[in-house]
């Protein structure tokens, strides 16, 4: 019977320390950056949220092109907490980008329902001539 005992303890305690809740990534699906000139920069910060109970861990943030940069700090959100995502889009990487133009930033996490989040945002860029 005591050798029972130990046993549930052991596996009370061991049961305790694994149960940390899960995160929960919230940050906004899409994002107008607004208007700029040809040559100029489009800047933003946007927050990345954790609104589960235990830590939220990004393993990486990514974007769907080379003229556009991406940020998370920090990449360990904890429970409650809130990260800044610093976003850059440079109009002057591809001669052509006139007009509208759409991009992707990619945030890979443990949240266990939304592992890989995706936000869309826009810029319109024009030649400033009036």
């Amino acid at each position: 019977m005591g050798m029972l005992r130990i046993a549930i303890l052991l596996t009370a305690v061991a049961l305790a320390g694994c149960s940390e809740g899960a995160p929960d990534i919230d940050v906004v699906d899409s994002y107008d950056m607004g208007t700029i000139v040809k040559g100029e920069r489009a800047v933003a910060d946007l927050a990345v949220r954790n609104l589960g109970d235990g830590p939220l861990t990004v393993a990486g943030v990514s974007t769907s092109c080379g003229c556009t940069t991406a940020t998370l700090t920090p990449m360990v959100i904890p429970a409650g907490g809130e990260g800044r995502l610093h976003i850059e889009y440079d109009s002057t990487a591809h001669d052509s980008d006139l007009g509208r133009i759409d991009r992707s930033i990619f945030i890979s996490s443990d949240d266990p329902d939304e592992d890989d989040v995706q936000i869309r945002f826009t810029v319109l860029v024009t030649t400033g001539a009036t």
